[in-house]
């Protein structure tokens, strides 16, 4: 494939870090490949050299089809991928439980506000989305309708406490 040939290659040119403790080697593979990391400021220590900064808590176009949502609570400046209305690229944010048969977020892997994670979990329900793809534990995915009411069924249940 020829460089800039694809909207793909042109997708696989950029780095989306969705929280500070999930950078790994982005600053190496940015100078390896070229590519442009994007990441919240409120988690720019992590990339200091980070190419593309999110400010403040609304969403952001980065791209035709995809979206940065900041979603607070895992960390102070963590943030959600949304791609193409279907993909909702999790970080550290929500994932499946296949033990509990639904979405589900822990308090116990919350390293900021515990508070502001739910939410965070709470604006997701504006969102059409087919995928949970998180950065650990299960990825899902169920039509759209379905995945509204799993989020809506997450958001009442963290509400419960």
């Amino acid at each position: 494939m020829r460089r800039g040939s694809s909207s793909a290659w042109r997708a696989a040119s950029r780095s989306f870090l969705t929280h500070r403790d999930d950078v790994a080697d982005a600053d190496k593979y940015a100078a390896r490949f070229g590519s442009t990391r994007t990441i919240h400021r409120l988690e720019l220590a992590a990339q200091p050299a980070a190419e593309r900064v999110i400010e403040g808590r609304d969403p952001v176009s980065l791209a035709p089809g995809f979206v940065a949502i900041p979603t607070p609570g895992h960390t102070r400046g963590h943030c959600v991928l949304l791609y193409d209305g279907r993909f909702l690229f999790s970080g550290d944010h929500i994932w499946w439980s296949r033990a509990h048969g639904r979405l589900t977020a822990s308090p116990e892997v919350c390293w900021y506000s515990w508070r502001e994670q739910v939410a965070s979990v709470a604006l997701l329900e504006r969102y059409d989305f087919e995928w949970v793809l998180p950065g650990h534990g299960e990825r899902a995915h169920f039509p759209r309708e379905r995945m509204r009411r799993e989020v809506a069924r997450l958001r009442a249940a963290l509400e419960a406490g």
